[in-house]
């Protein structure tokens, strides 16, 4: 019988799996369904280490946010992980966005995000001569890493700490006692002593079937990036409307100096794992529930919920508009044969039984399990910080 197994391969399970090995508090299993880990969230992503001025002070986000990136940036340093600490930049071009940039300020310090401060027009078109803005609020922990070589260096980390892998092994049923549960794949039966579900966009499915967590739903949002040819030293973003889970359009300079552009924020009805859009019925079917439709209802009823819903539909259909949107932040020249399409994410949104999405991590304990249910952006970012949240509760709960 293994002591610890984990579903799901990204980011956030092998740094769970790296923090229960370190800490030798028994064998370790991570089960991933594809031939490879981070196929999914983990590896379609801008590669952005976020500084946390976005998250709300108190939040559980905001602590993991700001833990997790000190820890993260340290973790790439120490092992030689493509990285770069270039800033990031928000933004402003008009009185009101301004006014916001001082309330985000704030907000970071109170948070406890480190050297924040407003810049001037002159500093900002020093640090990025084609961005376009009054102002900027410059944070100077935001990063950019390869995560491919990063999700390459963890798996290696926890393969020499003894962590075993079971790759291309779906679970498809699950049974539990007081002393065991038994997970099923199409191939075999896994004994563990304790389970963690960190399976991403399924990670309500797998809370599922061991009757935690009934009370929320996962909806997937797909993300399009685009790359041009245009140039940035840093990330430079837009002032986000924080009433929404989404930071809207942003530029993205890579570990491999391209320049990145989104993500926008549409519904996928195609499929939790469909990367193309449109529309399927078997999509439908499969986020369908009692949450979806009270979400949907909401976002219909409410001017603000609805206007952001268009806006993202207006923005991956509309490649004229979609440009028009980066050039209130970009003062080059953008011409439409530039732009290329560069990647499709899938954000796992938890969503309650009332319509509403919870816009904070989301970890569920119970005797012999624990569910991440809700580790959407930065979730990255925050990984590390989460792997010794999760393991420090475990600890606790079973008297280490």
């Amino acid at each position: 019988m293994v002591d610890y197994t984990l579903i799901g391969g990204g980011i956030i399970g092998l740094s769970i799996a790296r923090e229960l090995s370190s800490r030798k508090l028994g064998d370790v299993l991570v089960i991933e369904k594809e031939t490879h880990f981070g196929q999914h969230a983990s590896g379609r992503n801008s590669g952005v280490i976020h500084s946390g001025i976005n998250q709300k002070p108190g939040t559980l986000k905001a602590k993991l946010c700001i833990e997790g990136s000190h820890l993260l940036r340290t973790y790439c340093k120490e092992n030689d992980v493509p990285i770069e600490e270039c800033g990031t930049l928000t933004v402003a071009n008009s009185n009101e966005e301004a006014r916001a940039l001082h309330t985000l300020e704030l907000a970071g310090v109170h948070a406890g995000v480190k050297g924040l401060r407003i810049i001037s027009q002159d500093e900002l078109l020093e640090r990025e001569p084609m961005a376009k803005g009054l102002c900027a609020l410059l944070s100077p922990t935001g990063a950019i890493v390869n995560t491919g070589a990063l999700m390459r260096k963890m798996e290696s980390d926890i393969w020499a700490k003894g962590v075993e892998f079971w790759k291309n092994s779906k679970v498809i049923g699950i049974e539990e006692s007081d002393d065991r549960i038994l997970l099923e794949t199409k191939s075999s039966i896994i004994e563990t002593d304790y389970l963690i579900n960190c399976a991403g966009v399924h990670a309500d499915t797998i809370a599922h079937m061991m009757g935690v967590g009934k009370e929320f739903r996962v909806l997937p949002f797909r993300g399009d990036y685009f790359k041009f040819p245009g140039k940035v030293n840093s990330m430079v973003y837009q002032v986000p409307d924080l009433r929404f889970p989404f930071l809207g359009v942003h530029l993205t300079k890579t570990m491999q100096g391209e320049v990145l552009v989104g993500p926008t924020a549409t519904l996928s009805l195609a499929g939790k794992e469909n990367y193309d859009g449109g529309f399927s019925w078997e999509g439908l079917s499969e986020i369908s529930s009692r949450n979806f439709y009270l979400w949907a209802t909401k976002a219909r009823l409410s001017r603000a919920m609805w206007s952001q819903v268009k806006h993202n539909r207006k923005l991956s259909k509309d490649p004229d508009f979609f440009i028009e949107e980066v050039g209130k932040i970009y003062s080059g020249e953008i011409p439409r044969e530039s732009i290329e399409p560069y990647n499709s994410g899938i954000r796992a949104q938890l969503v309650d039984r009332s319509g509403t999405m919870v816009n904070d991590f989301l970890i569920r304990h119970t005797n012999n399990s624990t569910h991440v249910l809700n580790a959407v952006s930065p979730g990255m970012t925050s990984s590390m910080a989460v792997a010794r949240e999760v393991v420090d509760e475990i600890e606790r709960r079973r008297n280490y």
